[in-house]
């Protein structure tokens, strides 16, 4: 195989094993929560990768892992809410992976460190909730601003866009099944439509690709796992856990990349 396409061929053995664990991990927590996976493979990825490897191959994963569940998704969608939401994000998607491609990799690594802290905090501090008090939630301009604005974080940083939606699915969509196939495709949508807009710009590369097939057996297995222990835990009290060690994270990728810039 050229050197060019050996998997992780840049990185220590201890880091290929770190990749793996945080991407077990990542599907852990999608498995017990229903969604979070993307935004701890960037952050954990982030730490032994250049950032925008780190985001890609999160960006791959999830394209392999969300075609198996799109068809249910289309299925049961409520499609009045999902389609003006899909039409927000395909031009902000196309402007955050431009913006994505060119940060150098230091700089990328505080915007990634800063959009998520921004995302975990949004969530810690109901934010959104509190902001749609005061919009007309039945206005198909809101669903377009919003997916528009969670377009654009998850092209720029790879992940964080259901916290900005979730609130409005929540309202648009009470009933829990329908909630959990508009979620399906409004995250579908945005994978692809990122791998697309990525692929045509020859962001993806044929080494990324293999390095996202070899993390496969850790996400199916995560998703597996995550998906049993949410039998036997309180989600609830995990997903506080959860936010805080986000939070955490990211505040450390910000000091990393900060370290990085040239003085």
């Amino acid at each position: 195989m050229p050197d060019g396409l050996i998997p992780f061929s840049d990185v220590s053995t201890y880091a290929i094993a770190g990749i793996v664990v945080v991407y077990f991990l990542s599907y852990f927590i999608r498995g017990t929560l229903g969604f979070g996976s993307a935004m701890p493979a960037v952050l954990g990825g982030a730490w032994v990768l250049p950032p925008h490897d780190a985001v890609l191959l999160a960006l791959l994963t999830a394209f392999f892992a969300q075609v198996q569940l799109l068809p249910q998704g289309v299925r049961e969608a409520n499609w009045r809410v999902a389609k003006p939401m899909i039409a927000g994000m395909v031009i902000s998607v196309v402007i955050g992976v431009w913006i994505f491609a060119k940060l150098e990799a230091a700089w990328l690594t505080v915007v990634l460190g800063a959009c998520l802290s921004l995302a975990v905090l949004v969530d810690i501090g109901g934010l959104a909730e509190r902001a749609s008090k005061h919009m007309r939630l039945d206005r198909a301009s809101i669903a377009f601003g919003l997916s528009a604005a969670a377009g654009l974080l998850a092209a720029v940083a790879g992940a964080g866009s259901n916290y900005f939606l979730s609130f409005y699915l929540r309202w648009a969509t009470p009933d829990r099944l329908a909630f959990r196939a508009t979620n399906i495709v409004l995250s579908g949508a945005m994978v692809l439509w990122r791998f697309v807009v990525t692929f045509v710009l020859g962001l993806l590369t044929i080494k990324l690709a293999i390095e996202a097939a070899l993390l496969m057996p850790a996400v199916y297995a995560g998703g597996w796992a995550g998906r049993h222990f949410a039998m036997r835990v309180p989600t609830k009290q995990f997903f506080g856990v959860f936010r805080v060690l986000l939070l955490a994270a990211s505040v450390a990728l910000i000091w990393k990349g900060l370290a990085a810039l040239p003085s």
